[in-house]
């Protein structure tokens, strides 16, 4: 029996809706700090916009708060702040927070930082990190998740995930060399895409907004055909057709299920596309604007800064100066 690496190559993902969404998605990783914090401490970190903050306890235990709810998490729990609201954390006897901007955090690269904090008491791992979102439809997915979510290390869904990688983390933050900075960003990653599908896989149909479209056979049809393939010249009632609906009938659903029109999706979703390609590849311009069906670069560039508000040029630069 002869190994096809070819065909291997050629095979698509199996079309899981909510793992392709969170497929389709660039995290970029801002910073992540690695803490270590004695007894008594207590930091307060300050709302960040387009970003997730994250969280996860390597070793002892850590109280949290936002507004009114307090959430203690122990060795290996894991909570996520998908909206980047600010919150509070401490040992659970320290009242007195020190704001971020006034923390002595020591910069190993522009990336990752380190931050050993507190009193002579008992000492506290935590792994700190913020992933930046720029990403259009990512900025519409934190639009359904709540103000925090929570993974235990005994979760049954989660727990293999969690505990796998807590005590990865563990190693890498107790020991750290070379690549040690690539490997935490990336184990921080998997653990907020397992946070985010586990709260989406469990949204009971009402709650589930606009990603529920996904699920249903016609309109997901349709969101498959739009996203595979983009560049198509699409027309609504082109669209309607391929999912066997009359074209009133499946601009109704769609922009019930969905939020808007057909088109409107059509031409988000070119957007997205764009968005990706303007940072992650060296492509001209008037490449990507063929790639998703454009015939030219000034139709491509209006639409885009329609859509995204800033033109393809400030994205790609942007991005640039980030590097």
């Amino acid at each position: 029996m002869t190994f096809d690496y070819k065909a291997r190559l050629t095979t698509s993902i199996r079309d899981e809706s909510i793992g392709k969404l969170l497929d389709s998605l660039h995290m970029e990783s801002s910073f992540f700090t690695q803490s270590s914090l004695c007894s008594p401490w207590a930091l307060e970190m300050p709302p960040m916009s387009n970003c997730m903050m994250y969280h996860i306890v390597v070793d002892g235990s850590v109280l949290f708060q936002l507004g009114d709810d307090e959430i203690e998490l122990g060795s290996g729990d894991f909570i996520l702040f998908p909206k980047g609201e600010g919150h509070r954390l401490s040992d659970g006897t320290c009242t007195s927070f020190t704001p971020l901007s006034k923390l002595p955090i020591k910069a190993v690269t522009d990336r990752y930082e380190t931050l050993s904090f507190g009193g002579n008491g008992e000492q506290t791992d935590v792994v700190c990190g913020v992933l930046l979102f720029q990403h259009p439809l990512a900025i519409k997915l934190l639009g359904i998740l709540p103000s925090y979510i929570v993974i235990r290390r005994d979760n049954e869904t989660s727990s293999s995930t969690i505990a796998n990688i807590s005590s990865l983390l563990k190693a890498e933050t107790h020991n750290i060399g070379v690549g040690a900075e690539g490997v935490i960003a990336r184990l921080s990653d998997i653990l907020v895409i397992t946070a985010m599908r586990q709260y989406l896989d469990e949204l009971s149909d009402e709650k589930v907004g606009w990603i529920g479209a996904l699920e249903d056979a016609r309109i997901g049809n349709a969101l498959k055909v739009i996203h595979e393939t983009p560049e198509h010249h699409w027309s609504l009632e082109e669209i309607a057709q391929k999912v066997g609906m009359s074209r009133t009938s499946f601009a109704q659903q769609f922009k019930r299920l969905v939020g808007n029109t057909p088109m409107e999706y059509l031409t988000e979703w070119r957007m997205s596309l764009a968005y990706s390609k303007l940072q992650l590849s060296k492509d001209s311009i008037l490449s990507i604007a063929l790639d998703i069906g454009y015939q030219s670069e000034a139709a491509f560039s209006r639409a885009f800064k329609k859509t995204i508000g800033q033109s393809p040029n400030e994205i790609r630069k942007a991005y640039q100066a980030t590097m």
